[in-house]
């Protein structure tokens, strides 16, 4: 599958902003050479939140993939994951694999497609406001402003 170059170059940018934010906050950001899908990393976060350890796994997944620069479509990496955020790492591969987890994912995705989420990550903010892509806090501060403004 050919990526096209629009995405490749807004990529580009999304990992330049990371990068700078990173660096302003004193942290490692690691890029890898591949666009994980992150497909898998997604059903088996529907898992980690039924278990009651999905904001443990979510970190765990974003530290292998920006912290280290894994590849999140990889079972390996994710059983990983799934260790560190205290989850039987067998059990949820199994739950994933056999397809109990993706009616879930599907139904969120819907619901993110009909508030207008075309890409991740997407911040909603009172059902109509859209925040695109990694941003700098400013960009958060100047939404809400611009929010408040318009109730006055």
């Amino acid at each position: 599958m050919e990526i096209p170059g629009e995405y490749l170059a807004d990529m580009a940018d999304t990992r330049r902003r990371l990068k700078k934010m990173a660096d302003v906050g004193g942290l490692k950001v690691v890029f890898s050479g591949r666009i994980s899908n992150s497909r898998l990393a997604l059903e088996a976060t529907e898992y980690a939140y039924a278990h009651g350890r999905g904001e443990e796994f979510h970190r765990a997944v974003f530290q292998k993939l920006y912290g280290e620069g894994q590849h999140i479509g990889n079972w390996e990496v994710l059983r990983e994951a799934a260790i560190n955020a205290g989850l039987d790492a067998g059990e949820m591969e199994s739950a994933v694999k056999s397809g109990e987890y993706a009616e879930v994912l599907e139904k969120k995705l819907a619901e993110a497609a009909s508030l207008g989420v075309k890409a991740v990550p997407t911040f909603v903010i009172n059902d109509s406001y859209r925040i695109v892509g990694a941003q700098p806090y400013e960009v958060f501060e100047q939404a809400l402003a611009a929010i408040e403004s318009a109730k006055e």
